[in-house]
């Protein structure tokens, strides 16, 4: 492994860098205190225009081609500024647009992957069900076969995006529950407009409130065959647990950037407010905090870029070092987040204190693309193959 960047590589971080602190940072405030719609796609779009949304899609289908590690370098910058911005980019193209380019016929990525990489259109994955979440195998949304082509009937939950998505990434069980549960899911592409789709009010969440989310409602919904994703039916549940093996990457990049954020927060305010003729940054109840922040963005970014580096590769063990990054960095997030508001006081437990949206927003990380509890099965599971516990 190498992660020195290359000269084009650098200047490619420190341009996007720029390009955040400029256009995205300035709103973030803002999209937490109200929440609009407009203000996320005017977002999403901007990012589409200086190639971010596209970035790890092939060229060929109007991406940048870019390699995994630069990518989730380019990510931290973004995850830094604005959360909610940045896990709406994430939903849009590691879930849906990436879910396309890995697993779509060459018709569906040269129909859906240009206007994607662009930012014309925003994507949204749909899996999660008021009965199932981590549970995927068992949801209850059914496809049903009509003539030539299939109705969609269900419910699903927690869509990024959904309010304002254009195509929709949708799991399905084709036919009766088999033998093994997740036999007969398949994953379907519907776009916005379409019959018998209908879209939620946007959750009013605790953190990450720029980001919209929302429930999906599906009422037989009439697809052809050719939106069938890859055009086979029955692997809709091997191909999304492939595509939150990356998403468990971009989720880790989340945490990482809030840490990021509730660092330089904290190392600007520790200098600033003096308490008993010094600065509280000289006592060690503050500074040994600002000591473990610095420790979890060290560590974090090692493992993050080891993952990325690893899917780079196409390595067999990529998804769970995925597991291992996620898990590692969004639970001592948590803990940062709050050492950061910590250090803040009372100050930051005002509404408008940059810590305070980062104490709220640091959450997500321990709950989505799988909550912690299940990334320890993950690895664990792993272990065992390993070493034959079972």
């Amino acid at each position: 492994m190498d992660f020195n960047w290359s000269d084009e590589e650098r200047t490619t971080i420190v341009e996007f860098e720029r390009f955040c602190r400029e256009k995205i940072e300035p709103r973030a405030e803002k999209i937490d205190r109200n929440p609009n719609l407009q203000d996320m796609i005017d977002n999403l779009r901007m990012l589409g225009n200086v190639g971010f949304l596209g970035a790890p899609i092939s060229q060929k289908y109007g991406g940048g081609g870019m390699k995994w590690t630069l990518y989730f370098a380019l990510s931290e910058k973004l995850a830094e500024v604005c959360a909610s911005t940045y896990l709406s980019a994430l939903a849009h193209t590691l879930l849906c647009a990436n879910f396309i380019a890995m697993f779509g016929t060459e018709e569906q990525k040269r129909k859906y992957l240009p206007s994607l990489c662009s930012g014309e259109k925003i994507g949204c994955l749909c899996a999660t069900e008021p009965s199932c979440g981590s549970d995927l195998g068992s949801l209850k949304t059914r496809a049903e076969r009509f003539g030539k082509s299939y109705k969609i009937t269900g419910t699903k939950m927690y869509a990024t995006n959904g309010p304002i998505a254009d195509v929709f990434i949708v799991l399905a069980r084709v036919g009766e529950q088999r033998a093994k549960k997740h036999e007969g899911i398949t994953a379907f592409i519907v776009e916005r407009g379409t019959e018998g789709l209908s879209v939620g009010n946007p959750y009013d969440k605790l953190g990450v409130r720029g980001s919209p989310t929302s429930d999906i409602y599906l009422d037989g919904v009439e697809v052809p065959p050719d939106c069938v994703v890859g055009g086979i039916e029955g692997e809709g549940f091997k191909q999304v647990m492939k595509v939150f093996d990356i998403g468990r990457v971009g989720l880790a990049v989340f945490s990482l950037g809030i840490v990021s954020a509730c660092l330089e927060e904290s190392k600007r305010y520790s200098k600033e407010r003096y308490a008993f003729g010094k600065p509280i940054a000289a006592y060690e109840d503050v500074n040994f905090k600002i000591v473990d922040m610095q420790i979890t963005v060290d560590m974090g970014r090692s493992i993050i870029l080891r993952s990325a580096w690893m899917h780079d590769m196409g390595m067999e063990d990529a998804g769970v070092m995925a597991s291992c990054a996620k898990l590692f960095v969004a639970e001592r997030a948590t803990k940062n987040a709050s050492d950061a508001l910590q250090i803040f006081g009372g100050l930051g437990y005002i509404k408008g204190a940059k810590v305070e949206r980062l104490y709220r927003d640091v959450k997500l990380g321990e709950i989505g693309e799988g909550t912690n509890e299940i990334q320890r099965r993950v690895i664990f599971k792993r272990l065992m193959k390993e070493f034959g516990y079972v």
